[in-house]
């Protein structure tokens, strides 16, 4: 049944609000379109971005692949994506069968989300706070892929939505299911506000010139090269701190509502975007940050990445808290979807709703 708005129709037509009849068209354009690029890469092209250079040990997945042996998997991968993309839009399940489209679609995101990201981003957002600021080609990149996988994301939802008969638009079903998400939702909130306690209180400690979980003298020669040392412990700290409290707000009233002593807002409904967009853009470049410094601390714990011994020695306290941002980052991504379908009203494609 549609139930939307002419005026709406008028208005928009085919436009975001009717991103089902188009995504999988727009991730397999993505995919010939970066398929394209990575043969360039390829064949000997210049701007090739995936190198460790300085970052070394905070590098990206993808770089500790040989170029011409990641260029042809990206080529390979990116034509697959073209044809699976259009396959999924047309809902072709005669062609493959339906988990092996899925699969496709979910690991693809789930490579360009984990694999291509360093800790650029997520580094960038904090340096904001002390008005520094910087961006560069290869973090432009990452930024292309991340928009690759939320298209492929987009496209495996739509298509998963379609071939059990679910509203593509909302996901809801005639039976009336409510959706997991929303019965876990406190819960992963509440782990996505604890998460980054741990790397907010070595942040603290180090600002209060307490070594935690590095050697005395490596802490006492690193706060005399950087003059900024304590500022940007203080500032770290209390962002993390500051994003848990805001976290908190997908579970309760004033999340929903603001408060009454806002100006000019005060008492007026929160856009559910204006909590889901920031959530989601953290809770990616906290999960990419996150992966990339859980393997490299594993590694070098485990001795599978050659370290000296000053690196050991300081990798507890350096390192260590950030293996927390994996979880904190997944649990606010899904958190933030389950806020979502908790505050969306009804279907106005499928006219269903008082359930989600």
């Amino acid at each position: 049944m549609e139930t939307s708005s002419p005026i709406i129709e008028g208005k928009i037509g085919k436009g975001f609000t009717r991103w089902p009849l188009w995504i999988g068209y727009g991730a397999a354009g993505w995919s010939l379109l970066y398929g394209v690029v990575q043969l360039y890469w390829l064949l000997g092209g210049a701007g090739y971005p995936f190198k460790r250079g300085e970052m070394d040990l905070f590098a990206a997945m993808v770089t500790y692949l040989p170029s011409k042996a990641c260029g042809l998997i990206f080529v390979i991968l990116c034509l697959l994506g073209t044809v699976i993309g259009i396959a999924m839009q047309k809902t072709w399940r005669g062609v493959l069968r339906r988990w092996l489209i899925l699969a496709f679609a979910w690991c693809f995101a789930a490579a360009l989300l984990l694999f291509i990201p360093d800790i650029s981003l997520i580094a960038v957002m904090a340096y904001a706070f002390l008005f520094k600021f910087a961006f560069n080609w290869i973090m432009l990149n990452q930024i292309i892929c991340i928009i690759g996988a939320m298209l492929w994301i987009l496209t495996a939802v739509a298509y998963q939505r379609r071939t059990r008969d679910a509203c593509e638009y909302c996901g809801r079903t005639e039976n009336g299911n409510t959706f997991l998400l929303v019965r876990w939702g406190k819960w992963l909130t509440i782990i996505a506000a604890l998460a980054p306690i741990p790397y907010a209180l070595t942040r603290f400690a180090w600002a209060l010139n307490i070594p935690l979980g590095v050697d005395p003298q490596f802490f006492h020669d690193f706060s005399k090269v950087n003059s900024m040392a304590q500022i940007t412990e203080w500032v770290f700290g209390s962002i993390c701190v500051g994003g848990g409290i805001l976290t908190l707000g997908l579970i309760q009233k004033w999340g929903e509502i603001f408060p009454d002593w806002f100006p000019f807002i005060g008492g007026k409904r929160v856009p559910i975007m204006l909590a889901v967009v920031p959530a989601s853009i953290i809770a990616i470049a906290v999960t990419a940050a996150g992966f990339v410094f859980t393997f490299n601390f594993f590694a070098v714990i485990f001795h599978f990445m050659p370290a000296d011994t000053l690196l050991l020695s300081q990798i507890w306290g350096t390192i260590g808290p950030m293996i927390f941002w994996v979880p904190w980052g997944v649990a606010l991504g899904l958190a933030a979807i389950a806020y979502y379908y908790r505050r969306r009203g009804k279907c106005t494609h499928c006219g269903r709703g008082n359930q989600n």
